[in-house]
């Protein structure tokens, strides 16, 4: 399947081709980005890593940072 994905920090827009039934974990971990400071958004609600893609998904990726 594949999912369309904003990457905002870095301003450009990629397709990612995942197995059936892949998940928002899947999905950051073939961009190289981490579960940990990742916030994906599907119809401008974030959504959790355990969730499962589908075919012609459009998503968001911002990363977020966090300290003192």
């Amino acid at each position: 399947m594949k999912v369309t994905v904003q990457l905002v920090r870095e301003g450009k827009e990629i397709v990612v081709e995942l197995p059936e039934n892949a998940t928002v974990r899947d999905l950051l971990k073939s961009i190289g980005y981490r579960v940990q400071g990742s916030v994906v958004v599907k119809d401008g609600v974030p959504i959790i890593e355990d969730e499962k893609l589908s075919d012609g998904d459009k998503l968001q990726v911002f990363l977020v940072a966090s300290g003192g």
